[in-house]
């Protein structure tokens, strides 16, 4: 799975990047940069609520002349709604992601670093080892440079979950 080019008697080893993501104050994951098209900060009264949807769709809002869907991670995973009352900030910020022929807006509580991974460090989770509703949408785990485990983010489940849904 890892890519090795030897020139002379240096090995370069591929990795590949990451951006972490705080979900709620106790869980972070980290998403490919591969699926990653921005971040963007969001001011709530800009966010359009649909009558009838998901509850984890928090609504739609305009960005620069596109609608897109916003998802709460959060609620998703089983944690409280990042948009509930006890949540006092003024600002949201947004992954947007791109799905198929679209974009879909993922609201966290924080955006975090820029993670390079080694391939060799990164394994998948079997899909009936999903136990818990945050696993349903982790596509594998990894560790860092340091030794951390971290848990890789899964968009196709996530588009998948809200489609059924």
């Amino acid at each position: 799975m890892s890519k090795q080019a030897s020139y002379g008697s240096q090995t370069i080893s591929s990795s590949k990047q990451f951006i972490s993501l705080e979900v709620t104050k106790t869980l972070e994951v980290i998403l490919s940069t591969r699926e990653l098209n921005e971040v963007i900060t969001l001011d709530q009264r800009t966010i359009l609520q649909i009558p009838g949807m998901p509850t984890v769709v928090v609504g739609v809002f305009q960005w620069q002349g596109e609608i897109l869907w916003l998802i709460d991670l959060a609620y998703l995973m089983g944690f409280e709604p990042l948009l509930s009352t006890g949540y006092y900030q003024q600002k949201f910020r947004v992954i947007k992601v791109k799905f198929r022929d679209s974009y879909l807006g993922i609201l966290v509580q924080k955006v975090g670093n820029l993670i390079d991974i080694e391939s060799q460090n990164i394994s998948a989770i079997k899909k009936e080892k999903k136990d818990s509703l945050v696993e349903q949408f982790i596509l594998g785990t990894c560790t860092n440079s340091t030794g951390e485990r971290k848990m890789i983010l899964d968009v196709e489940a996530i588009i998948e979950y809200i489609e059924k849904n």
